[in-house]
């Protein structure tokens, strides 16, 4: 039987192991949520503020996209990582992302790479390419065995609020490359993004 709140209690426990190992306890830990990407095409996200309140404390949000749960637990391991270091440079107030919060620059593979991971550079997105290093992915390995989450929400149609079929979207999407703004169109477009000044790429 299916019970998500013994996902979110894995995932919680798998911050909680992390934090020990890797930041030694240095940080708060946060609501860890599993929802949705809600169509950013995204594993997981750290939120920029504190949103969740309880008994007057605030927290920030560390969430794993539901979409995505049941890849092998090692990547599964390297998102919740990846998140892990953004909490930390926010929670340090190092800026590490830039462009509406896309592209990663060398502040975050320098703290993820303190931290058990190993990050190369996408062309668009900078230094976000996420793996473990060997020395975390053995001690995962050790620590959690090899199991991971045999379970994952599966694509709607229609939207990932589900309920009835919607009109099919028969618009074009468009990315900036740099800054990651969308825009959309009915026929294909040649388009330059004002902000940045490079041209929107089809999506």
């Amino acid at each position: 039987m299916l019970q998500i709140s013994e996902i979110v209690k894995k995932t919680e426990e798998m911050f909680d192991l992390f934090n020990k190992h890797f930041y030694s306890n240095e940080l708060t830990r946060p609501a860890i949520t599993v929802s949705p990407d809600g169509g950013r095409g995204a594993y997981g996200w750290c939120s920029i503020q504190e949103i969740w309140n309880a008994d007057d404390e605030k927290y920030r949000e560390i969430n794993l996209c539901a979409e995505y749960l049941d890849r092998p637990i090692f990547e599964l391991a390297s998102t919740l990582l990846h998140e892990m270091s953004h909490l930390y440079n926010l929670e340090h107030e190092i800026q590490d992302v830039s462009n509406n919060g896309y592209y990663h620059n060398i502040k975050f593979k320098a703290t993820a790479e303190a931290h058990g991971l190993h990050i190369e550079k996408h062309t668009k997105y900078g230094w976000t390419v996420t793996t473990l290093a060997p020395e975390a992915e053995a001690w995962i390995k050790e620590t959690l065995g090899e199991a991971g989450i045999n379970a994952s929400r599966l694509p709607v149609e229609g939207g990932s609020k589900g309920g009835s079929k919607k009109s099919i979207n028969r618009s074009i999407k468009y990315v900036c490359p740099c800054c990651g703004t969308i825009i959309r169109a009915t026929r294909e477009v040649n388009v330059i993004c004002g902000d940045c000044g490079e041209p929107f790429e089809r999506a």
